[in-house]
């Protein structure tokens, strides 16, 4: 039964309020926090510190920020100042919620899926209602965010590599147009750089990340424990040790076009849940930004992924073409930095023999020769193949009855075989 798993997992709603009801809610707020203690609220000072916040009506604050003692509630609220274009002051109720957590499921290893709506919005319901009737229920609030991903168990597909290894190879992907690595200032090098842990690429609508998931709870646990909240637990912690999450997170932007698609196909939701957290909406929006920034060829290395070539006996000129390229991918460490090093007919040449190659099922970024690692496959196309191969065999998990279902759907709808 795959451990690996295909859905969402964090997603933000967003409803406005005018200036008296925001100020009434955080009476609410306020009022809840204590007859319950199970919450605290906060604000932000000019260091971007948190400070504990009282509040005095009728003084609003610009941005208030609500987080649960318990990192496993599952809804954290921000409320914040929004002038809106025809000049009165509105204010924007957020809520970035953790469906598998507002389900009541403490799993940090497995993606959220559709079937994991129905008892998340139930307990949506009865949290927003306990706290303020201003709250609303879920459907009257519209999906600002969604992060989408893919949670792979290197176990299952390249046992005994280390999530270390497979990072290095994923920052030598590529970066789509109008993506940019994002970056810090490094005080020991003095330069930006990028976290080690994460491939991090952001734009406007969409940002891309892929991490080890081992690494982002052992950090998490740190915080919570520096923020007064309980450490994630150790066996959680070394459980994750071979996930790698491949993350897609659907800013306002995209969600606002994702809307209009499925308003366009007679979803008349306010905040259309049933089209953007759909099978087929994951598999859409993962396989799409996978394949721009990893690609859809195996890695291997240059020797073996040169063996491919000769063996498909091209002329001697396509032959040498594909065989450069690969070396020169290899050359700069990145497709992004060998791309970022040819202008106008030599670049699209050069994509063009990457698009040669991804037909070829080879990507251009090759497994180190130290590594002793001869073939690593393609994640996501080997996801596929297993949830396929587990369906034939009756042994499909709940967790991933849905993206089976969803890649069935896509199969149809593209017109492509199923793995």
């Amino acid at each position: 039964m795959l451990k690996s798993s295909l859905g969402f997992h964090t997603m933000t709603l967003c409803i406005f309020l005018p200036y008296s009801e925001a100020d009434k809610l955080l009476i609410d707020f306020s009022t809840y926090r204590k007859n319950t203690g199970l919450i605290q609220m906060y604000i932000r000072n000019e260091k971007n510190e948190p400070i504990i916040y009282y509040h005095k009506s009728p003084m609003m604050p610009l941005k208030v920020e609500i987080y649960t003692k318990d990192k496993c509630w599952g809804i954290e609220w921000c409320i914040r100042a929004s002038e809106n274009p025809r000049g009165s002051s509105d204010y924007i109720i957020e809520a970035t919620i953790n469906p598998k957590f507002l389900a009541s499921i403490s799993d940090y290893l497995t993606a959220a899926t559709y079937s994991d709506m129905n008892i998340a919005i139930t307990n949506f319901n009865f949290e927003s209602k306990e706290i303020s009737p201003l709250l609303g229920t879920f459907n009257d609030y519209e999906i600002k965010r969604v992060d989408y991903c893919i949670n792979i168990s290197l176990d299952e597909f390249v046992p005994g590599c280390d999530p270390e290894q497979i990072i290095d190879l994923i920052k030598r992907s590529d970066i789509p147009p109008h993506y940019e690595e994002w970056m810090e200032y490094d005080k020991t090098s003095h330069r930006m750089k990028s976290k080690p842990e994460s491939f991090y690429l952001c734009c406007k609508s969409v940002n891309i990340n892929c991490y080890s998931k081992y690494l982002q709870l052992q950090n998490r646990s740190e915080e919570n424990v520096e923020n007064g909240y309980d450490p994630i637990s150790q066996k959680t912690i070394d459980a994750s040790h071979d996930i790698i999450r491949f993350e897609v997170q659907c800013k306002y932007f995209k969600t606002y076009a994702l809307n209009k698609k499925a308003e366009n196909s007679g979803n008349e939701c306010l905040n259309k849940y049933k089209s953007l957290l759909a099978p087929l909406t994951c598999i859409e929006i993962i396989s799409s930004y996978y394949e721009k920034v990893i690609g859809k060829g195996d890695w291997y290395t240059l020797s073996e992924a040169v063996q491919i070539i000769q063996s498909k006996n091209f002329n001697s000129q396509r032959e040498q073409r594909y065989i450069d390229k690969l070396k020169y991918v290899s050359q700069c460490r990145s497709i992004a930095k060998a791309k970022a090093s040819y202008q106008g007919n030599e670049l699209l040449a050069f994509k063009q023999t990457l698009k040669e190659l991804a037909d070829l099922n080879i990507n251009p970024v090759t497994i180190p020769r130290e590594w002793n690692i001869k073939y690593i496959p393609n994640f996501l196309k080997a996801y596929f193949n297993e949830l396929m191969e587990d369906f034939s065999n009756f042994r499909i998990s709940d967790e991933n009855l849905c993206a089976t279902q969803g890649y069935v759907e896509y199969c149809e709808r593209y017109k492509k075989p199923p793995i």
